[in-house]
């Protein structure tokens, strides 16, 4: 059974703001990278369970898609998939969850 997606809020926000910085940059640029986010995001629906751990006390995994890290949390019961935050991978994304 696959899981569905679900984005939280802050991962929502995180996503407008790279939009919007890459496309400042060059539209087809981001356009490209936010269709493999996206589609990278929803192949979590399959075996989200496949990526490690960011801390074991709170289930929060990491999903790396360059240079951008996807924080997620899976619910089994629920079957879903919890979109926390998107951020750079030179931030310190563990202090933003």
């Amino acid at each position: 059974m696959a899981y569905k997606i679900v984005y939280k809020p802050y991962a929502e926000r995180d996503l407008w703001e790279t939009a919007d910085y890459l496309a400042d940059r060059s539209i087809p640029a981001a356009k490209h990278f936010l269709k493999k986010l996206k589609t990278t995001i929803e192949g979590l629906s399959e075996m989200p369970l496949r990526y490690p751990l960011i801390n074991s006390n709170r289930e929060y995994r990491k999903m790396s898609v360059p240079p951008y890290v996807v924080v997620y949390i899976v619910d089994e019961r629920a079957k879903t998939v919890q979109i926390v935050r998107i951020v750079h991978g030179k931030r310190n994304y563990q202090d933003n969850i």
